[in-house]
């Protein structure tokens, strides 16, 4: 086929500007005049010098330059940008010209046998703010080393707060943000790719603090018509098409980022008393059982074509397979075993009423909770899906919290035939865990330090309620699913 001069003069341009592109993530310094445009300079060697132009901010700065320079995060590189300015504000001069810090080749450690290769999965839990701080690639190499190889992450968690740029005219980035708290998606993706991790990204459904404040028209209602609310959050209608739309919206943005699975959270009704639909027990299971099921059936359309795999927690009690707790949360484990790939039960001993079982301090008997609870999923799930439980890694409700009683965990796990493990801990805080874990994963993953670029191109509380009652029903085990945060506890950095 003839080509046209316009498309070599084209192609020629495109050239050019590869090179250039080129040159430019090769040689430091070099200065910015302005926006777009940069020369070769005698400046310092690793920085970049910009001069400050009308309308310029620090963060504005910062977000269209990031990805020259290695930072992980903005609010890292606004940090140095200060510090090597000596700057004690952001104020800004036009025609001032900014040193922009350039961070050179850093170490990390690399998973020797990926998941996809028949590996046990490992996992850590963390939260949005601690994935948007360059020290959580300290924190996975520390876990890596000790023999993790997966991490779970909060896209959204309960509170509404999405951690990424999300391009749906309903995301938003969470009470006071004005930008995602994960500058790059694709730059976390690709460390944590470069260093073999699984990742898992967690999506917490129904119960949605900033959706429910932006549109209580899409939320459950109370007997006044005000929405039905849940320690500070709003529980969303899990049938209401907008709901469930969006919701997906948002696992499609991440399978297309590279991740590896998605997870519900929150895939359930509110279990704290609302009464909005109704009907005798059996009634109100198999209705909430059936809408559940549905946003499974439309996840499962939605995500086939990216590849990735579909989990969703569970409570631990749901195990038991008592009609009471299957009415408040619609969860029936062979439903949702049919329609996703992997089941994570949240069996925390702690979360299990005194006495139950005849355990007078369940949160004391991890061993007992663990299998029993491991091998009740598997035999509900009858094989249509794995089984991989939450273990319990924070100290709530339990005489003496060490690195054992984690051991003790991914032991009884391993011994009921859970297809992996991961842990829980709201503060991100696993110190304990990686004392024990060298000692019980050494021997299936090795550990090897390499080097990531200098410079990547353009682009890329613990509280637990008691039983709750709806009527004169009682449920026979915990109340949260994960226990929330405390005032002390914050992502560490």
């Amino acid at each position: 086929m003839a080509v046209s001069a316009v498309q070599i003069a084209t192609r020629i341009r495109v050239w050019t500007l590869l090179i250039s592109l080129s040159l430019l993530l090769t040689v430091t310094p070099v200065i910015f005049s302005g926006p777009g445009s940069a020369h070769a300079s005698e400046a310092v060697s690793n920085t970049i010098i910009y001069t400050v132009q009308s309308g310029d901010t620090l963060m504005k700065i910062c977000s269209r330059h990031r990805h020259l320079t290695n930072h992980y995060s903005l609010t890292d590189m606004l940090t140095a940008i200060r510090r090597a300015n000596g700057l004690e504000s952001n104020f800004l001069r036009i025609g001032q010209k900014l040193e922009i810090p350039v961070c050179g080749e850093t170490g990390f450690s690399r998973v020797s046998e990926r998941m996809a290769s028949g590996a046990e999965m490992r996992g850590i839990y963390l939260t949005g703010p601690a994935c948007g701080v360059s020290s959580v690639l300290s924190r996975v190499d520390r876990f890596i080393n000790a023999g993790g190889n997966a991490v779970v992450f909060d896209a959204k968690d309960i509170d509404g707060g999405v951690s990424y740029f999300s391009r749906h005219r309903l995301a938003s980035w969470g009470a006071g943000r004005s930008a995602p708290v994960i500058s790059s998606l694709e730059d976390m993706m690709s460390r944590f790719d470069q260093r073999g991790l699984y990742v898992v990204a967690r999506i917490a459904l129904f119960l949605d603090g900033e959706l429910g404040k932006r549109r209580p028209d899409l939320a459950l209602q109370d007997t006044t018509g005000g929405v039905w609310a849940e320690r500070g959050c709003v529980w969303m209608d899990p049938a209401h098409p907008e709901v469930v739309e969006y919701n997906l919206a948002l696992a499609g943005e991440l399978a297309r980022a590279g991740v590896d699975e998605i997870q519900f959270d929150y895939v359930r009704f509110p279990t704290n008393g609302w009464t909005g639909d109704g009907g005798g027990l059996e009634a109100m299971a198999l209705r909430r059982r059936s809408v559940i099921a549905d946003f499974l059936v439309a996840a499962r359309d939605t995500l086939d074509a990216y590849g990735v795999k579909i989990s969703a927690d569970l409570y631990g009690i749901m195990a038991w397979d008592q009609m009471e707790d299957l009415a408040l949360t619609g969860q029936h484990v062979p439903t949702i075993a049919a329609l996703v790939d992997v089941i994570c039960p949240m069996i925390y001993p702690s979360h299990f009423r005194p006495g139950f079982e005849g355990r007078k301090r369940p949160g004391d008997d991890p061993v007992y909770f663990i299998s029993e609870g491991t091998r009740r999923f598997r035999n509900l799930a009858a094989g249509q899906a794995e089984v991989r439980p939450w273990l319990q890694a924070f100290p709530y409700g339990v005489t003496r919290f060490d690195g054992q009683y984690i051991a003790d965990q991914i032991q009884a796990a391993r011994m009921a035939g859970g297809n992996g493990w991961c842990l829980w801990n709201p503060s991100c805080s696993y110190d304990l865990a990686l004392n024990v874990m060298s000692n019980l994963c050494g021997d299936r993953v090795v550990s090897q330090v390499t080097s990531e670029k200098a410079l990547p191109g353009p682009g890329a509380g613990v509280e637990v309620a008691g039983p709750v009652s709806l009527g004169k029903i009682t449920r026979s085990g915990s109340q949260d699913p994960h226990p929330e945060p405390g005032p002390n506890d914050t992502p560490g950095q």
